[in-house]
């Protein structure tokens, strides 16, 4: 019965040693503020803001105002106080890297976006700019629908970063506008 106890005793040594490890590790990971990408909470400069876009209905329209709404914003018809111009979107794929055998092996995919904002009174607080970002991939012949189900995943995560760089761009120009007034 003694031996019993003994060798139980030891067990929980073995499993509460790794335990008490990751609780550590996820208590130094925390507190020196690391989060994951897009997990952190955005608090914007703007009170109310219009977009406009050349397709209202794209993802990256929808994303924009969802995401400015997330952080406080109001999404406004008329009346912002800035009016942020989305003027253009493009997408492109090229080959970066084949095979032997000629067949593409890899491609790079691109998203790019022209931006431009302006306050209530028509200054320009953003003159027409671009804002990209890449991505590659790896292209496997054999399996096409993994393949294109990959760059749908890699295109929606482009979006989601170029929300990102947007809403920061945004808030980090309508702050130095405020405080050069």
């Amino acid at each position: 019965m003694f031996l019993a106890s003994s060798s139980t005793s030891s067990l929980d040594k073995g499993i509460m040693r790794p335990t008490l490890l990751i609780l550590l590790i996820c208590i130094c990971i925390t507190g020196c503020g690391f989060q994951l990408r897009g997990s952190g909470s955005f608090e914007s400069a703007l009170s109310t803001l219009h977009i406009t876009a050349v397709n209202r209905y794209a993802d990256l329209h929808q994303n924009l105002e969802r995401g400015f709404s997330q952080s406080g914003v109001s999404i406004v018809g008329v009346g912002a106080a800035y009016a942020l111009a989305i003027e253009a979107e493009e997408y492109s794929r090229r080959a970066v890297a084949t095979t032997s055998t000629i067949s593409v092996a890899e491609y790079e995919l691109r998203l790019e976006v022209e931006i431009a904002l302006e306050n209530a009174t028509g200054d320009i607080v953003i003159p027409s700019t671009s804002v990209v970002t890449e991505r590659t991939f790896t292209f496997n012949n054999s399996s096409l629908v993994g393949s294109n189900e990959e760059q749908a995943t890699l295109l929606e995560e482009m979006r989601s970063d170029l929300v990102l760089q947007i809403m920061r761009r945004v808030d980090a120009s309508v702050r130095s506008f405020e405080a050069s007034r």
